[in-house]
């Protein structure tokens, strides 16, 4: 795959190694000097190597909820007040989500830690800016938000019930904003908008859907500062993303 200038650029600043450039393309652009700190990963996919869609997952609740009639202002107001499950009485404040309410990408993390919470950058956070810049996407087009809103105590999972009560939030996001695609990032996010128990891995590399668009699932940034070895994943994960434009048709959500 050729990449422009900009586009090496990128990718070198996310930890991965570009071939050297064909003859006819410009030449690389050296990387950041922090890029040595990441560790290689191989280029992208041949384009070639699209997936078959997998069945559409009716993930958004089926019956009508109290959050569907609002819009985004009163949406933050409603999580702000949220008493619909136990993490919702210890948390210090929620995390509704950053970024663009008109964005390309809707992105789905896992739970948030202490630092989300407080709202500092993280290397996790820096990491996610750098995979999807490397994407093609600028941090306009993109908001990022956590499956559930508030944090876990103690760094544990967010139990079934806690992912479940946030389903009708997240839903509603995606109606409101109206993404072109949902990248969902980590295990506990992707079972959650898919509705299945399966590992991760057995849900990559598919198209999946959500709210009537594509859904794609990758590694959560947090996992990939301890697993760097899957950021070659990860990338292949990016590349299905970049290649789906438009929704799935035969989503009934």
């Amino acid at each position: 795959m050729n990449w422009d200038a900009r586009q090496r650029a990128m990718l070198e600043a996310m930890g991965y190694r570009v071939p050297a450039a064909p003859a006819l393309e410009s030449p690389a652009v050296p990387p950041p000097a922090n890029a040595a700190a990441m560790a290689p990963l191989p280029a992208a996919p041949a384009a070639a190597q699209s997936p078959s869609p997998a069945p559409a997952m009716a993930a958004s609740p089926a019956s009508p909820s109290p959050w569907d009639e609002l819009d985004a202002e009163g949406l933050r107001a409603a999580v702000a007040g949220c008493r619909a499950c136990s993490l919702c009485e210890q948390r210090k404040q929620p995390v509704f989500g950053r970024g663009s309410e008109r964005p390309r990408w809707l992105v789905v993390v896992e739970p948030p830690d202490e630092a989300d919470e407080a709202g500092s950058e993280t290397a996790a956070t820096k990491l996610l800016a750098n995979m999807l810049a490397a994407a093609g996407l600028r941090p306009e087009e993109a908001f990022i938000t956590p499956v559930v809103k508030c944090r876990p105590p103690r760094g544990r999972a967010a139990a079934p019930s806690e992912l479940a009560a946030c389903q009708a939030v997240l839903a509603r996001q995606v109606a409101l904003f109206q993404p072109e695609l949902v990248l969902a990032m980590g295990r506990q996010a992707v079972q959650a908008v898919t509705g299945r128990n399966d590992p991760l891995g057995r849900m990559r590399g598919v198209t999946l859907s959500y709210g009537g668009r594509p859904l794609v699932a990758t590694y959560d940034p947090r996992y990939l500062l301890r697993a760097p070895a899957d950021k070659a994943g990860a990338w292949e994960d990016l590349c299905l993303a970049r290649s789906l434009n438009r929704p799935l048709a035969d989503d009934p959500a």
